[in-house]
Parts: structure tokens; sequence; C-alpha cells
């Protein structure tokens, strides 16, 4: 694991009270290191499933599979890329539903039910690690993170349910600063005060 997951790891035992740890790859590993670490993944995951963040997400066109069969309203099934946590924007002008395939290894995977094939274009969500966060995301993973952790560590299930609430306002807060990051249809960077005087002139 990297730096980054450190930084994670012990900005979340901060809020519980613990101690920080040099490395989480300490060997062998301290009881808090062995209560947190297993939920420092489903953290990442949970805060990146509930924004687009620009961090994780990937663009891609995708094909009918002839793995998924059909039904009776969504006769065409699309199959996620390895990595996808959930399908973001879906370029398509008839009916789709998110679903989620049962593979005969009993694995899941998401997949887009349609109303007519052809290629479709989509933003996902992809399950990313600890170093490829961008820094206003990193908060609302810290306290992600030591809200799932309360418990085994702590016993306190208050302290779970007030750094759950932090945890919403973190992800709130993180999506202002992510969305000035992008722009559909115009520069990523917009001078207000020059396009002011432009229009003064």
């Amino acid at each position: 694991m990297s730096a980054a997951a450190t930084l994670l790891v012990n900005g979340a035992l901060v809020q519980l009270g613990e101690d920080t740890v040099q490395s989480v790859e300490l060997d062998p590993p301290p009881a808090r290191l062995v209560k947190i670490l297993p939920h420092l993944q489903p953290a990442i995951d949970a805060v990146l499933v509930k924004y687009g963040w620009l961090c994780a997400l990937d663009y891609h066109e995708l094909e009918p599979s002839g793995l998924v069969p059909g039904n009776w309203k969504y006769p065409t099934a699309y199959v996620a890329p390895a990595g996808v946590l959930r399908f973001w924007e879906v370029e398509r002008a008839s009916g789709w539903e998110r679903g989620v395939w049962v593979r005969d290894d009993g694995a899941t995977q998401p997949i887009l039910r349609a109303k007519t094939g052809g290629p479709i274009r989509v933003s996902c969500v992809m399950r990313r690690a600890a170093d490829a966060l961008d820094a206003n995301v990193r908060d609302a993973v810290v306290f992600e993170l030591a809200a799932r952790a309360a418990r085994p560590i702590g016993g306190s299930t208050e302290r779970a349910l007030e750094l759950r609430k932090i945890a919403d306002e973190a992800v709130l807060s993180a999506m202002g600063t992510d969305g000035q990051d992008s722009r559909a249809d115009e520069a990523m960077f917009v001078d207000r005060v020059g396009a002011l005087r432009a229009s003064a002139a």
C-alpha cells in the first residue's frame, strides 16, 4: 500500500482518538491497524459512488454483450468494464436501466439493459486506490473510514453516527470543488473579470 493510504488511515485514527502509525504495512501490525484496514477500500468505494468524481471517471463506448440474457423490456445488455463501481452517465436516446449481472461463479458485475442495440457511450465510476484520489476527496474518505471503523475500534455507535454525518458533509463540500474542474462545452478556467471588462468596453 502507498503513503497515501497511510495518510488516510492516520486521519481516521486521529478522529477515533487513536495513535497514528508509521505505515499501513507494519509487520506485525498493531491491533488498531488490523481493525481499520479492512474498511479502507470499502470507504473509498463508498465515497466515489456518491458522486461522479473526476479522479474516478472513465469514459467508454460499449457494445452489446452476448453473455447476459436480455428480457422482454430491455432485450440488450451491456457489461461494465472491470473495476467499474457504477455507471454514471449514459448517452442513449432510447430507454435503459442500470442492473447487476450475477455470473455463474457468483461474482457480480454492473450492467446496463437497453431497449435497442448498437454501441452505447457511458461514463463510469471506477475503483481507485488511495494514491489516485484528488485532494478534495481525501477528507471525505477519512471521515467515511473513521465512521466505519468507530465500532470495531472503540465500540461507540454514537461516535460512528457522528462521523457518518461529518462524512456526508465532507462529500458535499468536496463536490463543490470537484465541480469547478470540468466544463462540458467551455474552457476549464473562465476569466470572469476579463469578460466583465470586455463587456464594459
